[in-house]
């Protein structure tokens, strides 16, 4: 027998629908009499099963749906691949280009193509926080505007863009997301004078923003003005105590201004975000710097660790050795190290030192560290904290002095 799940009614059994309501049978059930109901309970446990079964057949749908589109990707696939082997095979024939390049150059355009797209994301992304940032009077003005410099800017017009976007700037002064993005440009493009200009006005209307006080410290920092340097930045890591830049360029110019202790707490914060070789022999080195040798090794062994070819921390770790007497493991040190980089002179040279007369702590001083954590590895950092990605060849900045008007 067959109960309707809606009814009650008793159907025979491979009947399909219900002989007295029309539903759609679902549930094999024990007999019952034709005038008794079903209880409660089971007839709402009846629907929820119907219910189940219903989802459960739209998901297989959906399931051979995405099958069968699977299957034509793999299909067009397999012919898109076998028309391009086809046109590689004739183009060689007739000596024009060879398959291999031919691939080359579609993978090239795939990947040009996948940036584009990502850039177009990234400019809408810009638009909708200039918009929200809005605080002047003439919106429409301004979101026409808005509007113009990133068609200009997906177009690839990127000298119209700039000044129609610095236009808009000029419309709305308070617009602090405008200001630190155009900051930003000019600052890629070492254009410093105006970046300064529009990291005053952002930090006029925002005194706490992150970015305006990152790049203001690192133009101080170029400049040599640590004791600006230092304020800025220490602001910067006030406002986002998980900044790894602002970390690592605080520690750099409080290690200039002689304050080893506190660039050494900003390095090893620095390392707990974001372990890395580099940062592990920077702060191995100020240890050392300090007398703190068991410190110095253990940290010069991570970097060794995590970059094997490191050479730098061999080098390092053999002087940290030769401060705890241990020369054998030094000499071990100063090898490796001169054969990882047979051109640094400082490993050669103490080397033969060692060699010569087995070299005692008081030749360290003579063996000073290289810049780790130069201009060049600190930009990165930067540049993948604040995503700078402005710096295009066809993206011309005006020379310095041109730039927007202090208002």
């Amino acid at each position: 027998m067959i109960l309707c799940q809606k009814c009650g009614t008793t159907n025979p059994v491979g009947e399909e629908s219900c002989h007295k309501c029309g539903t759609k049978l679902m549930i094999i059930s024990a007999t019952y009499r034709q005038s008794v109901a079903l209880p409660i309970l089971e007839e709402h446990f009846l629907e929820r099963i119907s219910a189940l079964e219903y989802a459960l057949g739209k998901l297989d749908e959906r399931l051979n749906e995405i099958h069968d589109l699977v299957q034509q990707l793999s299909t067009e696939s397999f012919y898109d691949h076998t028309m391009i082997e086809s046109i590689a095979d004739a183009l060689k024939r007739v000596e024009i280009v060879g398959k291999r390049d031919l691939e080359r150059d579609w993978h090239k355009r795939v990947t040009q193509r996948l940036l584009e797209s990502e850039e177009r994301e990234k400019l809408e992304s810009c638009k909708k926080t200039f918009l929200n940032a809005f605080r002047g009077k003439d919106k429409n003005h301004f979101s026409r505007l808005i509007e113009e410099s990133n068609q200009l800017f997906i177009k690839k017009n990127y000298r119209r863009g700039l000044k129609t976007l610095e236009r808009a700037y000029a419309a709305d002064p308070q617009n602090c997301e405008i200001g630190i993005f155009l900051s930003k440009i000019y600052y890629e493009f070492e254009n410093f004078p105006d970046a300064g200009k529009c990291l005053r006005r952002v930090l006029r209307n925002n005194p706490h923003h992150f970015e305006a006080n990152l790049l203001t410290g690192l133009l101080a920092r170029r400049e040599g003005n640590l004791p600006r340097a230092k304020e800025f930045l220490s602001n910067a890591v006030d406002i986002c105590h998980g900044s790894l830049a602002a970390h690592v360029f605080l520690g750099s110019v409080l290690a200039s201004l002689g304050e080893d202790s506190r660039a050494l707490g900003h390095f090893s914060h620095a390392l707990n975000l974001k372990p890395s070789p580099q940062m592990y022999l920077l702060v191995g080195s100020i240890y050392s710097k300090q007398g703190k040798v068991r410190h110095a090794i253990r940290h010069m062994k991570k970097a060794i660790e995590m970059d094997p070819y490191c050479d730098e921390a061999f080098f390092q770790l053999g002087l940290a050795f030769l401060e705890q007497n241990w020369k054998k493991k030094a000499k071990e040190c100063f090898q490796t190290a001169l054969h990882l980089n047979p051109k640094e002179l400082r490993y050669r040279n103490a080397l033969e030192m060692f060699l010569k007369n087995s070299m005692n702590s008081s030749a360290r001083p003579d063996m000073g560290l290289s810049p780790i954590v130069n201009d060049e590895s600190m930009e990165i950092l930067v540049k993948d904290e604040l995503h700078l990605n402005f710096k295009r060849p066809e993206m011309p900045v005006r020379p310095r002095g041109e730039g927007v008007k202090n208002k």
